[in-house]
């Protein structure tokens, strides 16, 4: 499922607050998971200078309250999701083994990240 679900991001355009890199993590929990952790912040926004209204404090605690019923975890595996930082930003992603899968505005990446804090169930 992950697989797919990496491959169907690439062919994602991106679109800020509904295909972006939050978003995309996002629509990963809610189909992984069943949870919605974007759920307060869907429509909220729709260009760059919007995102980083809502994320001034820093993507991971902006989202940290919104990420039960999920648990922190100090050893994700794949599936899992998380905040890397990527070229001094916070970034979400999500655990592919060894690898952190991210999205761009040039597309999905893929790097051997340390989470800055990671989810899973």
């Amino acid at each position: 499922m992950l697989d797919g679900y990496i491959a169907a991001g690439v062919r994602l355009p991106w679109v800020w607050g509904e295909t972006d890199c939050t978003m995309w993590v996002a629509d990963w929990c809610k189909l992984r998971f069943g949870h919605d952790p974007a759920a307060a912040f869907r429509g909220a926004y729709d260009d760059e200078a919007g995102a980083a209204r809502l994320i001034a404090g820093g993507l991971a605690e902006t989202i940290r309250p919104w990420m039960p019923p999920l648990r922190e975890t100090a050893s994700p595996v794949s599936g899992d999701v998380g905040i890397v930082c990527v070229d001094g930003r916070q970034v979400a992603a999500i655990c592919c083994g060894p690898v952190w899968a991210f999205r761009t505005v040039r597309g999905i990446c893929e790097a051997p990240l340390k989470p800055l804090i990671a989810w899973g169930e």
